[in-house]
């Protein structure tokens, strides 16, 4: 995608790539902080039942490639797109089983499950040429993606959780 030059503070302008990636993170730096809320995720977690969390099966990861891994979305940075999961033969999918059972077991995420690569996308009738006329997307690996899925459904028997996304709650 091409982003035009963007107005830095000063009456100066951003035209390299590099000096546009830079004045997007300096803007986004300031735009997203991180929540003040890990004692509560520690508490949260001291609450929750000792009770194992029931380990995927191959069958299961393969049910959720095929119904729920849709081919159009973007791949996140690895570039591992939805097609490839789904021909993925039985020794992948076994391959997965392990990889997703010893996290649920060492109760781990893999760091690389938490890489997003970040564009920026233009809102509707805005100047093309300022920072805030740009909003961040994140594409998340799918392998991530599928990781999230089948863990959601082992974690919401043990915790309640809401319906519905809402905006703006405290």
């Amino acid at each position: 995608m091409h982003v035009p030059p963007l107005r830095k503070p000063g009456e100066q302008w951003a035209r390299s790539d590099e000096e546009k990636a830079e004045l997007f993170a300096q803007h986004l730096s300031t735009v997203f902080q991180p929540n003040e809320m890990s004692s509560h995720i520690n508490m949260a977690a001291d609450m929750l039942p000792e009770q194992a969390i029931k380990l995927v099966t191959p069958k299961e990861i393969r049910w959720e490639i095929d119904r729920n891994m849709n081919p159009r979305k973007a791949p996140g940075i690895d570039e591992i797109t939805a097609n490839i999961f789904k021909e993925l033969p039985k020794k992948g999918i076994v391959m997965l089983t392990y990889l997703f059972n010893a996290s649920f077991r060492l109760k781990y995420v893999p760091s690389c499950f938490k890489v997003a690569e970040i564009i920026m996308i233009k809102k509707p009738d805005k100047p093309p040429n300022e920072v805030k006329s740009y909003r961040p997307i994140s594409l998340l690996p799918l392998i991530s993606k599928l990781f999230e899925k089948l863990f959601l459904k082992r974690l919401k028997p043990l915790i309640s959780l809401p319906e519905f996304q809402f905006g703006l709650m405290p």
